[in-house]
């Protein structure tokens, strides 16, 4: 049962994925939208920005919330079991030092 469990946030989390790119690319073709309409002076080119600036905008914080995500929950089943952690292989543990990492880097930059 624990795996069907895991396969399911797994295929939501890329199903997040997904849904942020497509917004992404939804939110691309908005903006070269704009500039056409630049081109062309019409006044429907403020519509259009926010348009494509809502679209991206969405696909960033849904991108970003299925990253978090992902990254919490395999940092939950590393630090679980402290034991486990230390019997585990050197692959895992390099895996769990560059989680850890990663994390320090986030909030270093944030910070910055």
């Amino acid at each position: 049962m624990a795996k069907i469990g895991v396969l399911i946030v797994c295929l939501v989390l890329v199903a997040m994925d997904v849904v942020a790119g497509i917004l992404s690319m939804e939110a691309q073709f908005a903006k070269n939208k704009v500039i056409t309409l630049k081109r062309l002076r019409t006044f429907e080119c403020k519509e259009s920005r926010r348009k494509a600036f809502k679209l991206g905008l969405a696909s960033a914080v849904l991108l970003a919330l299925a990253h978090v995500t992902s990254n919490l929950l395999s940092g939950c089943i590393c630090t679980s079991s402290m034991e486990e952690l230390e019997r585990s292989s050197t692959n895992r543990k390099i895996w769990f030092a560059c989680l850890i990492s990663s994390w320090y880097v986030f909030f270093i930059i944030t910070c910055l």
